[in-house]
């Protein structure tokens, strides 16, 4: 499984982060699946995290510091996302 690919630019207005979400994981089978991913995985779905269970939710949280987060795409979609960091 692959890590968040980004692109970040800087201009006088601010940041922009380009998100590559062909390279989102969106599927979990279980928790074990979920300890098992490498450090900068990224996780989401466009269904407010409602597709992971519980148990794989917990494992997420537990190696993510920033949790869940929801992002908007230029295409209008909204991603439930979480970066796994420890």
């Amino acid at each position: 499984m692959e890590s968040l690919g980004t692109i970040i630019s800087a201009s006088e207005t601010g940041v922009a982060l380009v998100l590559d979400t062909e390279s989102i994981i969106k599927k979990i089978a279980n928790a074990r699946e979920a300890r098992a991913l490498p450090p900068g995985s990224v996780v989401g779905d466009l269904h407010g995290g409602l597709t992971f269970t519980d148990a794989v939710a917990a494992a997420l949280e537990a190696r993510s510091t920033g949790g869940w987060h929801e992002l908007q795409t230029a295409a209008g979609d909204t991603w439930t996302l979480i970066i796994l960091n420890r």
